[in-house]
């Protein structure tokens, strides 16, 4: 995998923002790209998923049928409304995705208003759980609290000690 499919990953993870994470480093990069898949089904409609990198934090997104999600981004008091899709990309599968024009990924540096793709596998490896449907409401805009880059909701399984900031 080179080196700017890996920063390519950081697109899809990106949202709005005030919050300043810690610039991508090759560290970061580093532990994503080599993590063990734990959720093999992703993406999968009508599912919340955690994903994790150190360059973001923990984030939540519940995927609706139809193409349409939710991001709980890290410091946003409001959830970002997204589109998905998957795709082929320079023969890979890929996990595609659009974040509103007025948004703004805090590490990538980036606008939102277009599609940003990622490999698939790679996009598998940030996601360490998920949960059936949108138990926290996601598709209302809303979002329970303020998300900590670093604490991840207690509804979500997975070991703690190994996934953390």
């Amino acid at each position: 995998m080179t080196r700017g499919a890996i920063a390519a990953l950081f697109v899809l993870l990106g949202g709005c923002s005030d919050q300043q994470p810690p610039p991508v480093s090759a560290h970061a990069i580093a532990e994503v790209s080599v993590r063990q898949n734990r959720v093999p089904t992703y993406p999968q409609p009508d599912t919340t998923y955690l994903s994790f990198s150190r360059a973001h934090g923990f984030q939540v997104n519940y995927l609706a049928p139809e193409g349409k999600a939710w991001l709980w981004y890290p410091g946003n008091r409001l959830g970002v409304p997204e589109d998905y899709k998957r795709d082929v990309v320079a023969g890979q599968e890929a996990m595609c995705w659009r974040h509103p024009p007025n948004s703004f990924n805090p590490v990538t540096r980036k606008q939102g208003g277009t599609f940003a793709c990622e490999s698939l596998a790679l996009a598998r490896s940030t996601v360490v759980s998920a949960l059936p449907a949108d138990p926290f409401a996601l598709q209302t805009g809303r979002v329970p609290y303020t998300l900590d880059r670093c604490a991840a909701p207690a509804e979500f399984s997975f070991d703690r000690t190994t996934i953390s900031c």
